[in-house]
């Protein structure tokens, strides 16, 4: 559980109308828990706001602070709209989900924003408290890695409390190393030299 750079950065301001943007092939994957249960990695879409509203609401106060920092229970319409409509260029998001009475339901929520200038990109990623410690977090983060490498982007970067133990674990489980915050007192980040073809 990572902060979000949408949270932290954006404004609020609704959308203009504009056409839905071509969601590329390459960001799906598939695999199983550690107790068998088939995951799904996809893309994230318009219509996933109700599901994704609820999700974040059933995560706990603990887990919805670390990944949405001054968060309450939901997320405001316009917060909403943003986290289901990246562009897919400079922000790409994604859901985990497994089955669930014949549909899915999401267990998980990951996106990278690119930064062109400098060749990075800003991960953050979630999963439900229930879901925690299953490998679902290690392969979102890899799946990230691999598609955000074919966009050409050299170095992930993280943004992390201090005292998010289970987030710091994981990536210095996948490789990051981390750096003291250079703006903010609670805060370290995190970083991660792609060298492609990312290992799978």
């Amino acid at each position: 559980m990572m902060t979000s750079p949408v949270l932290r950065r954006a404004s609020f301001a609704a959308p203009a109308a504009q056409p839905l943007c071509r969601i590329p092939g390459d960001l799906s994957e598939s695999w199983r828990a550690a107790d068998g249960t088939p995951v799904h990695l996809r893309p994230i879409r318009p219509k996933d706001g109700p599901a994704l509203a609820s999700f974040i609401s059933s995560l706990s106060r603990a887990s919805r602070q670390a990944r949405f920092p001054g968060a309450t229970d939901t997320l405001s319409p316009a917060q909403l709209a943003e986290l289901v409509e990246p562009d897919f260029d400079h922000h790409v998001g994604f859901v985990m989900t497994v089955p669930d009475e014949g549909g899915e339901r999401i267990i998980g929520e990951a996106r990278f924003m690119v930064d062109g200038t400098t060749g990075s990109a800003d991960i953050t990623q979630v999963v439900a408290d229930a879901w925690q410690r299953h490998g679902i977090g290690t392969q979102a983060l890899l799946a990230m890695a691999r598609a955000a490498t074919r966009r050409g982007v050299r170095w992930l970067r993280a943004d992390v409390a201090c005292g998010n133990g289970a987030a710091l674990s994981l990536l210095r489980h996948c490789g990051f190393t981390r750096t003291p915050h250079p703006e903010e007192d609670g805060l370290v980040q995190l970083h991660l030299l792609l060298l492609p073809p990312f290992p799978g």
